[in-house]
Formats: C-alpha cells, structure tokens, sequence
C-alpha cells in the first residue's frame, strides 16, 4: 500500500469536505478554497472586462463564481477518493472476474461512487474498502446535495442587492439630490420615513455577506442596480446630512444613529473580506453644496473634528467602488 497516496487522499478529501461544511453550514463566511476559487474568478474576469463596470462581461462573474466553486468540490472529493483507492493495487476489483483494476478504472469507480450510481460493475474487494466505499457514497449524497441547495438562498440574496440599490437609486441621482428631494422646507422627514426600510434591507444584506460571501461577485453593469454606487451615494448623502446640514433641520436623531450604524456595520465587513490592504487609486470629489443652498437647506460649518476621519472613510468608499469597475461619477455625475 502506497502511504502517501493514502494519506493525501484523505487530507484532501477531508480538507474538501470541511469547506463545504463552512461554506454551505455556517453563517460565518466561506472556506479557504472556496474563497481561493471565488477571488480567482472574479479577477479573471474584472481584468478581462478591462476593470470596467459597465461591461456586460462582469455580469457573468457570479454564476461563473459559483459553478466553479462546485466544481472545485466536486474535484477535490472525487481527487482525494481515487488517491485513496490508488493507494491499493487490489482496492477495487471487476465484479465478474474478480482481477485488479487499474489507474483509470479507479478513477470511473470513484466518480459514481460520489454520485451514488452504483453501477455495479467494479467493487471493493475487501471489508476496508468496502468501509471507505460507503463513507464516500453518503458523503457524497450530502455534500453535493448540499452544494446545489446553497445555490438557492445565494440567489435570493443577490434578488435582495438588486432590490437595495434600486432602492437608494430611485431615491435620487446625487447625495444633493436625494436631500433635495425630501426636504419639506422644515425638515427631512420624507427621507427618515424611509430609514427603516433601507436599515432594513442594509441589514439583511451585511448578514448575507456573512453567510453566502459569493453574493459580492456577482455585478450589475446597470449603475442604478449595482450595488457599490448605492452604498457610496448613501453614505454620501448620511454624511452631507450629518456635517453640512443644520442641527435643528435633521430632527430624528434615532434614525441617524440607526443609519450610521447600518452603514458601519457593512463597510467593516467590506473591508475585513474583501478589500484586504487595498489602496485607492483616484481621490474622493469634495461635495458640491449649492444644489442645497438653492433648496433652501440650512447649512452648518463643516466639522473640522471629523475632517481627517471622513477623508479616510472616503478614500475606502473609493476603493469599493474602484474594485467592482465604477468610480466617483456614479455618484456625482459631472
């Protein structure tokens, strides 16, 4: 019996069936091969579209992400069984003449093993391998069952990223804007009104990140469904509202505390995922603020506490978006 061949079998293979555990079981993020796998894809293909989000060839970025990633499971199973059953010249033997197999046959016996086919016409010829042969078959039904069910709450999340940007989209083209638009001439009690929903849905988006981290590569080379620009141009429009408007025109101090911390929650799990020691290539715009003062906003000095602060916020906004193919004039459009 070839040891290495047994033990790199069963490293591989039990490497492989932990990642799948993580990925598809916890609500933690995924594996190390399947994050290796989903990185590599995407990057494929964000330097095949020429870093340009506007490209239709970015659209298929998720599913193309997601079918490799089964199909990196199904390969690394399938890869450790047949370095198991290669380990041993004998470990699986034609049914009807009972003669050893070799290299390929164990190969073909390992795939429909996986599969649970049971074809019949190669078996295990002793107790142990019989052993290892039921062990594969059931791991086999869960795991790749498992695999293909992830796929469905996957896509309800990437339904609910496109429900998100259109949201803040439909809200308005600029941060000016959509202060412009829910000011009453006392108050922004339109756009507080609507706090709770996007908190709302904020939320649930951060919580999918946890849970099904693929869902960040799957792009919309639609500006108002992409969801990077609509992250920015809410932050953007919070910010405007928070340093720039007057203390007695933003009445609903909850609702800003609320969004702030939505807003934070999700930047912080960007950040720690997916922009690792990343650096922004172009600079953040400062904001325009005549759109306001036509309005009829009151406006306040900016706050020269948070100055330093809003510049490095600003500058991981502009990473987001330079990493998904977009930039500045998604958000303030010349």
């Amino acid at each position: 019996m070839h040891v290495l061949y047994l033990t790199f079998g069963i490293l591989l293979f039990v490497f492989t069936a932990l990642d799948i555990i993580k990925t598809t079981f916890s609500s933690n993020g995924g594996g190390l091969l399947t994050n290796m796998v989903s990185k590599a894809v995407w990057k494929t293909f964000f330097f095949s579209a020429g870093k340009n989000g506007r490209s239709k060839v970015l659209e298929y970025a998720g599913p193309a992400v997601l079918m490799m990633v089964l199909l990196a499971w199904v390969t690394g199973l399938w890869s450790g069984l047949f370095l198991m059953l290669l380990s041993d010249a004998d470990s699986v033997i034609k049914s009807t003449t009972k003669a050893s197999t070799g290299a390929l046959e164990k190969l073909y016996y390992a795939g429909y093993t996986l599969s649970t086919l049971g074809v019949g016409d190669y078996v295990a010829s002793t107790n142990f391998w019989r052993v290892v042969t039921n062990v594969a078959a059931y791991s086999g039904l869960v795991f790749i069952t498992a695999s293909i069910t992830y796929f469905v709450p996957v896509l309800s999340a990437v339904g609910l990223q496109s429900r998100l940007s259109l949201y803040i989209s439909g809200m308005g083209t600029t941060p000016q804007q959509i202060l412009a638009n829910s000011w009453n001439g006392k108050d922004f009690s339109s756009f507080f009104d609507t706090t709770s929903d996007l908190c709302q849905m904020l939320i649930q988006h951060t919580m999918n990140h946890h849970s099904y981290p693929v869902i960040h590569y799957f792009h919309n080379s639609k500006p108002r469904l992409a969801i990077a620009p609509a992250i920015v141009l809410l932050d953007e429009t919070y910010q405007l509202l928070e340093n720039y408007v007057a203390e007695d025109a933003k009445e609903d101090m909850l609702k800003m505390s609320m969004l702030r911390s939505t807003l934070n929650a999700y930047l912080d799990m960007v950040q720690g995922r997916f922009l690792k020691q990343a650096e922004a290539n172009a600079t953040a715009p400062s904001p325009g603020l005549h759109q306001l003062t036509e309005a009829g906003i009151p406006l306040q000095e900016a706050r020269g506490n948070k100055s330093q602060e809003l510049k490095e916020r600003r500058k991981m906004l502009t990473v987001l978006l330079e990493k998904d193919g977009w930039g500045w004039a998604e958000v303030y459009p010349s």
